[in-house]
This record gives C-alpha cells, structure tokens and sequence, in this order.
C-alpha cells in the first residue's frame, strides 16, 4: 500500500495513448492546495497539474486500496460524498467535453467499461424514426457508475505526477493576509498527524455541498457572500444490479425509463460492466414511503412500475452493493447558489469555489459531475486568459459560472417548487404559473413524444448544451408545443402515457412487504 500523503504512479489502463490537447504552463513553479477529491476537486486537480503546477488535493476519506474501478465499488469508502453510492448520469456536455478538450480521460473511462449511449437511438414509440442533424453527433452520454469515473480520474491525474493526496484530511479554516479583500496563501487542516499548514500560491475548495467556504472567509476578513439555497423536497433510494450472463436489456415498450408520478419519480441508469441501477425519488410530503430504505419494500416499489419490473426480474438480473445497506438512502438535498465575487470585485484573492460549493443542484437532474468538471475546465481557461492577474481570473470565473451553471439552479428551483407544490395538491395561485404549468405539462410533455423537434430540444436542455429558458423558449419550439396543445383531447388520449399504478394500493404493498419481511424481486 502506498505511504500516506504520497504521490502513487497509476496502473496501467492498458488502452492506447489519445495525445491530449497541450496546455500553457502559467502555474510553472507554482504550488496550488485543492480541498476535496471529488470529481470537482479532481478536475481542478487535472487542470492545475496540467498548467504545471505541483498540487496538494486534501480529502477528508482515505485513499483506495483497490486496483481496478470494480472493486473500488466495493471497497472503497467514500462515506464523505455518499452520492458515490447512487445513480448517477454523464450528460452530453461533459462527453463532448473530454472529447474535445481530454481526450485521454474519454479513452480511460471507456476503456474501463463506460457506455456511450445515444438517446436518440431510443426515442419515444411515436418518434419511430428522427432524421438525423449535424449537432445530434454531441447527444451522446456516458453510462457508468460514479465511482468508475472518479476511480478513473484520480489514476489519470497520478500519471501526469504532479499530484499528491493526503488521506483523511478535515480543513479548519485558510491561512490570509490581513488585508481588504484578503490574499489567501493556504489551508489549515487536521490529519492523523495532528492540525497542519499546506501553503499555496491558489487555495482551491471543491469540498461539495457541505463546503465551509462562507465561515472560513469571515474568518479571514472577507465581506459575506451572496448566497441561496432551497431544499429540493425530496429524498432518494437507489438499488444496483447486474445482469446476469448472457442476458440482454428488455426490449423498448410504451413505458419510459424515466417518469414522475407526483408521488414518486422513477429512473433506469445504465452504466458499466453489465451493470445497471435504479432509483425512486419521493417527495418529502410523502412519509410513508420512508420504508423504501429497506429492500423489501423498495422490491415492492419497482414490482408495481411497469416499466422496472423487467429489469429487477430475477431471472434478468441480480442485485449487487453493500449488502448490509442493500438500499442506499440519501436526502437534505438542496439547490444552491453562492457568489465569490460582488460589486466591488472578489472577496477573496487566490481562493476559488468550485462544483457544488458555489453551485449545488437536485441531484434529479443529473447536472452535478458535469457542472463540477466543467467548472474546473472554466478555471483553466480563466487562469490562461489572465495569468497573474488574481483579480481578473476570479471575475472570469464567476461570469463563465453565472452564464452557464447559474440558470441550472435557477431551472431546478422552479422545477422542485412545482413538484413540491404538485405533490401537496396544491394549484398554483399565479396566473402566469397557472399559464406556464399548462404550457409544460398539457404541450411540452406531449409534444417531446411526438414532435422530432421538441424532443431534440429536450435533449439539448437535459444535456446542458441550453438553458431551460432558450431550449423552450425559441420559436418554432413554442409553436410546436402550442399546436400539440390545440390538437384536443383526442390527440392527448392517443399519445399519453399509461395511468400510474394506484398510489394508495402501492403504499399499502410497500409497507406490507416490509412488515412480513417479503423479498419481491430477489
């Protein structure tokens, strides 16, 4: 096992070399501190190192023992970010992302087994054919577990040999000038050696959605961010399977892999070696379903949604992960926004929020590893565009996330406001909500099935390559959706999905299951 605190040469991945794009070395001789070793902290990792810094990376878990990504999900405890352990998606933007920008990180994840899926290839049974268009080559997402991909990345990052890890690492605060806004120059954090000092030329927190940032800059002197946060309303349950030899997926019906019932939204998650997992997503008005944290009921659960029952079958598939934890349960799920930088410039000089510590979403969306990386991307271009100039790369920064992270928080707000608010029973009170919630509910989730055009449109707002605002809101879209709405009641009758299983019989078998001990499914 590698010492402690040391830099460790990666195994090989045995898969040819892609040359990745060459970076300007503005961080030549420089000593960079990141907090968190998550796919964020990992990213900035990759982009610092590969602008010639050395870089510290302090994690609050220990190093993995495991040499290969499939016993890392095993294996490796990542009790610091228990989102690891649950579904996850790898959406187009972040594809074409390594593809374009880290081609030797797309030929590593693929080569441990990542599955490049086209939902195009899939499209709804209305939709039988799409003819295809120039930029549907970038709707291509990446299938894989969440620990695959970290796994991955962190043995890419040990190549380049510029990166040390020290395990086990709880930052307390950050090391400062006394001045206005305060310079950061390092990090003070307790390991088993006791409470320490990394110093650094660039202080980067990518410490997730539990960041301290805030209390660490008042500390320091700095003038209070712009911060706000809602909860999401939910929380979640996720199961993972393989599918046994020889077996293939089911065959495409009527029922989507993915759907929202108001009392429970469901999803199906590819992912890589032959495995695959499920996660139901409840609305906390809903308590009752708190019984989906045991494996019976969740079984229950998935035996009563069509659409799931033949993937859990247990002829098709078994279920694999923590035995003693068969159900992973994870909630205190929020949506925030947090600014570094006000009307007067940065509140902090050398230091920079990254990922879920500036900009944290309902893990629903799927938006967090790609939002985290490309966030970590936008800091390397901030700092080749602004070298030494500590001020101007912070304001880059926080324009590039303005610009392109902002509107998905603002997009999950509003989308959890109205599944809070529909799974309550309540109607909306405002004309124009009452308005808008007709336009996305009787037009744009009827037309997404229908309409090539709508459902690109989708596509392209659920992979990050448009904002909410601009996927729904260009004209031939809104004229689309409005002529699936004048269509009539026929026209919904013929093209809807199928009812919901009944909620209260579905409560009672969950809970019946749960009670007698039954194993639906396994």
């Amino acid at each position: 096992m590698p010492q402690r605190g040391a830099a460790v040469s990666a195994p090989s991945l045995n898969r040819p070399v892609n040359k990745a794009r060459s970076r300007p070395q503005t961080l030549a001789g420089r000593h960079a501190v990141v907090i968190g070793g998550g796919i964020a902290g990992l990213g900035a990792a990759l982009v610092l190192a590969q602008r010639g810094a050395e870089v510290t990376v302090l994690e609050r878990d220990d190093d993995p023992t495991a040499r290969s990504a499939e016993e890392a999900f095993s294996s490796w405890d990542r009790s610091g970010a228990p989102q690891v352990r649950h579904s996850h998606v790898f959406l187009g933007r972040l594809r074409k992302l390594l593809h374009d920008e880290y081609p030797d990180l797309l030929a590593a994840v693929l080569a441990a087994g990542a599955r490049e899926l086209r939902p195009l290839d899939r499209p709804p049974p209305a939709l039988a054919k799409i003819e295809p268009q120039p930029e549907d080559a970038d709707l291509v997402t990446l299938g894989m577990r969440r620990i695959t991909f970290e796994w991955v990345l962190r043995q890419e990052i040990l190549r380049l040999g510029a990166v040390r890890f020290v395990p086990k690492a709880t930052v307390v605060g950050l090391v400062a000038s006394p001045s206005a806004p305060p310079v950061v120059a390092g990090v003070r954090f307790r390991n088993e050696q006791g409470e320490q000092i990394r110093r650094g030329h660039l202080i980067v927190d990518a410490s997730g959605r539990r960041s301290l940032a805030p209390s660490w800059l008042k500390a320091v002197g700095a003038r209070p961010i712009h911060e706000k946060q809602e909860s999401s309303g939910v929380v979640y349950y996720t199961r993972f399977y393989r599918m046994r030899p020889g077996a293939s997926e089911p065959a495409p019906t009527a029922d989507p892999l993915a759907a929202d019932f108001n009392w429970v939204k469901y999803a199906i998650f590819p992912a890589d070696g032959r495995v695959f997992s499920i996660t139901l997503a409840v609305p906390l008005a809903f308590q009752r379903l708190k019984v989906l944290a045991q494996a019976p009921a969740f079984d229950a659960m998935v035996d009563c949604i069509p659409a799931l029952r033949p993937w859990a079958d247990a002829d098709f598939a078994e279920p694999i992960g923590d035995r003693a934890r068969p159900v992973q349960a994870m909630g205190g799920l929020i949506n925030r926004a947090r600014r570094f930088v006000d009307d007067r410039g940065p509140l902090a000089l050398r230091f920079f929020v990254l990922g879920d510590a500036a900009y944290c979403t309902n893990p629903l969306y799927g938006r967090g590893c790609s939002q985290g990386l490309l966030h970590a991307h936008f800091l390397g271009e901030a700092l080749d565009a602004h070298a030494d100039d500590w001020a101007a790369v912070a304001v880059a920064l926080d324009r590039r996330g303005r610009d392109e992270l902002e509107p998905y928080y603002r997009a999950s707000i509003l989308a959890d406001r109205d599944a809070v608010r529909r799974a309550e029973g309540r109607a909306p009170r405002k004309l124009v909500d009452r308005m808008q919630q007709r336009f996305f509910e009787d037009g744009v989730a009827l037309a997404m099935r229908t309409d090539p055009l709508v459902f690109r449109a989708f596509l392209r707002m659920l992979n990050m390559f448009e904002t909410p605002e601009r996927a729904f809101g260009r004209p031939d879209v809104v004229a689309r959706v409005l002529w699936v709405m004048a269509q009539g009641e026929s026209y919904k009758q013929k093209y809807r999905l199928a009812d919901p299983p009944d909620r209260e019989a579905t409560f009672s078998r969950c809970e019946a299951a749960l009670c007698s001990g039954e194993t639906v499914l396994t």
